[in-house]
């Protein structure tokens, strides 16, 4: 807007203030409002990341938990669980702040707009009155000049000047309107920009807290000692220890168990052991004899002579039998059983 506050009358100089005053509010609004909200958007992208990165925290959490031993297993997944919800409050919250704040501050890039160009027409009907305020002096300041031109200026001037009125009185409304409503929009954004922070982060206070007592309730002691039995599993080394101990009992049971029917057989005696003393009372009776016959002879007397030893050391082995079954039988009686 070009100054013209050299020529111009007070009441068009205080006009002039007020809109430079008014087109510098306008300004700054629509300035810092975008960058608020340029700024927020960034918040909500990166909280959005960071929502990710959680999620993959849990995650990971409840792989690692697969790997554990029950107690520490069922507390690292309520960890990861409560870190999950967690993160849903944290979505939650993103899009409240989209919906109820960043939406409202990316209106009032409309509102700026729509305000200067009300100014706009403001300054252009006041210029307008200006141009016909200095035609209407000039014709004033000219001898002799046409009256007739210079009733026409005269009611162009006023016609001017009424829009003048108008559009000031209507520029006025158009910043107090926005004024107001900016007043009242920034206390609702910010206030319903705490409680959606208020919200999460009082969720998110609930979570931990459960999240925190859920770690704290670990016992560690039981822990170790279960890590303990599995590095050194003493239960089965015992077992194993009974096991050999009752297969010790078993093969001494075995070595005392009496002897089977073929164990207690008698080992046939050589026959060569009777055939001298034999062949001599033979062939002392008959001489004259064939050998063949002999020994024909010699061998009938010599195996019934066998089979009489035989049967009598059958029936001393049958009784040093008996004498020695009824003790083992005893002995095994009171061997441990299986």
């Amino acid at each position: 807007m070009i100054s013209r506050r050299g020529h111009a009358s007070p009441e068009a100089r205080a006009r002039e203030d007020q809109t430079r005053f008014i087109e510098d509010s306008v300004k700054k609004v629509d300035k810092h409002f975008g960058s608020i909200c340029n700024e927020l958007g960034s918040v909500c992208r990166k909280t959005g990341r960071l929502r990710d990165k959680y999620d993959n925290v849990a995650k990971l959490c409840v792989e690692y938990a697969k790997t554990e031993p029950e107690p520490l297993k069922t507390s690292m997944t309520h960890f990861a669980e409560r870190l999950s919800a967690i993160q849903d409050y944290r979505d939650a919250q993103i899009q409240r702040l989209e919906h109820k704040v960043i939406n409202p501050l990316t209106t009032y890039g409309k509102e700026c707009k729509h305000t200067q160009a009300n100014l706009k027409s403001s300054i252009k009907t006041r210029n307008e009155e200006m141009k016909q305020h200095d035609k209407v002096e000039t014709l004033r300041n000219k001898s002799g000049g046409d009256r007739h031109a210079l009733t026409q200026a005269e009611a162009e001037l006023q016609r001017r000047m009424v829009d003048v009125e108008r559009t000031t009185r209507v520029l006025e409304e158009t910043a107090d309107k926005f004024e107001s409503k900016k007043i009242q929009d920034l206390k609702k954004i910010f206030m319903e920009f705490i409680k959606v922070e208020m919200l999460f982060h009082a969720k998110a206070l609930e979570q931990y807290s459960a999240a925190f007592n859920g770690m704290q309730n670990i016992q560690e002691e039981e822990h170790i000692a279960m890590f303990r039995n599995t590095l050194r599993p003493t239960t089965n080394m015992q077992n194993r220890m009974d096991l050999v101990n009752q297969t010790a009992d078993m093969s001494l049971g075995d070595a005392n168990r009496p002897a089977t029917n073929q164990q207690l057989e008698p080992t046939p005696r050589p026959r060569n052991s009777a055939q001298p003393s034999d062949q001599h009372t033979s062939r002392s009776r008959d001489q004259e004899d064939d050998e063949d016959d002999d020994d024909e002879y010699d061998s009938e007397e010599d195996s019934q002579e066998y089979d009489d030893d035989e049967e009598d050391d059958d029936d001393e082995d049958e009784d040093d039998d008996v004498e020695e079954i009824s003790p083992q039988r005893n002995q095994r009686a009171r061997t441990k059983p299986w």
